[in-house]
């Protein structure tokens, strides 16, 4: 029956696999610096705010712990969606040092 369950279940949605949290280190940081680089680099596209705007990306609000590519009314990559990443600080870390090669 579990067989036919996850047949079943396949047909109605994309399943993918969990990808593993980065071996790194992830840096202390700075509350200010970062909402500095955050408002020079990262607000012209994304609010922070729950319920906040969607812009060019979506909003980060609740990204921890979240799925790739799931944020609802944005239209993701098919990478980014089928990407397998579960967002957590080392996955954010490896994926800001750069985008394109982390989630081609």
């Amino acid at each position: 029956w579990l067989k036919c369950l996850r047949s079943a279940l396949l047909k109605h949605q994309s399943v993918a696999m969990v990808v593993p949290e980065p071996d790194v280190e992830v840096p202390a940081g700075s509350v200010k610096k970062g909402a500095k680089i955050f408002k020079a680099k990262c607000a012209q596209c994304h609010t922070i705010e729950k319920g906040g705007a969607t812009k060019q990306g979506p909003n980060l609000y609740g990204i921890f712990g979240k799925q790739s590519g799931s944020t609802e009314g944005f239209p993701y990559s098919a990478a980014n969606k089928e990407s397998g990443i579960i967002w957590s600080d080392k996955h954010m870390f490896q994926y800001l040092i750069n985008p394109k090669t982390y989630i081609p």
